[in-house]
């Protein structure tokens, strides 16, 4: 056989082995679509609801009030004790030289707040508002407590700082202090302006204060005072840090013609009359004004998590006992 002749043979056998292999494919299935099952795949088990699971954060830095920072209604007498947030109780990290770090105590049924609250916190005691302020803002802090009236109007005015969160101790009342005998109340538009020229609104009118539900009715309630309005002269309590301040600015707002005296007081109290010794203060001649607030500021990433726990649970970080008894 001739060199063409076994080059002509080669080719064909190749050719022949090629129809073969593509044969033996199709056969196979290999070479066309898979077909489709007759029944859809069964679905994916149900997942729990997303909402009965709490998210807690890990680390929250607070700032506080240092128990030498005084302000207009009464002086800190008592030292920072451990942190309590709901039923979650922190005890100190050993560890940390600096003191300011608390690890969450596990606890075996914890509420809803207790749930919320951080794994960590991170406590800072500032003797200067505005050495917290300037931490808060370089992001030192994740969230602020101010007492009544410190906030710079700087801060007030800032976007970032705007809406502040209010928290509501549960010690601390602003009471006047007439004759036992008197009949009349004191010019709503008189303890208005003192709040806003003095506080920045930041205390809570006795009017707008919800006590706890009542045990025999089961229904909240607002304190409201049904006695008549009518001018007075204010004097304030001496024992105040800022009497002076305050007198001056209660000579400013307050109506004239008044003939009778009040004095302000800041009462040591719980708030709550359902508390306990919550009403030995309510006696004659004794009207409560204002319940103690504190602005509490949040860095926006930490904003969701200081509202979901409750801006008074940061509020009553800061220890202090109030005034005094009338």
């Amino acid at each position: 056989m001739t060199r063409e002749g076994c080059v002509r043979l080669d080719a064909v056998r190749g050719v022949a082995a090629a129809t073969l292999l593509l044969t033996a494919i199709a056969g196979a299935g290999c070479g066309a679509r898979a077909p489709r099952p007759a029944t859809p795949p069964p679905p994916p088990a149900a997942v729990p609801e997303a909402g009965l699971v709490i998210a807690r954060v890990a680390t929250l830095r607070v700032g506080l009030p240092s128990p030498r920072r005084a302000n207009l209604l009464f002086t800190c007498d008592a030292a920072l004790a451990a942190p309590r947030i709901g039923s979650a109780t922190y005890a100190r990290d050993t560890l940390d030289a600096t003191g300011r770090r608390w690890l969450r105590v596990p606890a075996p049924s914890p509420e809803s707040v207790g749930t919320r609250a951080p794994d960590t916190l991170s406590v800072r005691a500032f003797e200067d508002a505005t050495d917290e302020e300037i931490a808060l803002e370089r992001g030192e802090l994740d969230a602020a407590v101010f007492w009544p009236g410190e906030l710079s109007a700087r801060m007030r005015s800032d976007a970032r700082f705007r809406d502040a969160e209010l928290g509501l101790r549960s010690r601390g009342v602003v009471a006047c202090v007439g004759a036992a005998a008197d009949t009349l109340a004191p010019l709503r538009a008189d303890l208005d302006a003192l709040n806003r020229e003095a506080f920045g609104g930041d205390l809570l009118p006795w009017r707008e204060f919800v006590q706890p539900p009542d045990a025999a009715m089961g229904v909240a309630h607002l304190e409201l005072d049904p006695r008549p309005e009518a001018p007075a002269r204010w004097s304030v309590d001496a024992t105040l840090p800022g009497a002076r301040h305050l007198e001056r600015i209660l000579a400013r707002v307050s109506r004239p013609g008044g003939t009778r005296t009040l004095k302000l007081v800041c009462i040591d109290q719980p708030v709550a009359a359902s508390d306990a010794g919550g009403a030995d203060w309510r006696t004659p001649g004794v009207t409560p004004l204002f319940a103690v607030r504190c602005p509490v500021l949040a860095r926006t990433a930490a904003a969701a998590d200081v509202r979901a726990i409750g801006a008074q649970w940061f509020a009553e970080l800061a220890p202090c006992g109030a005034g005094a008894h009338p």
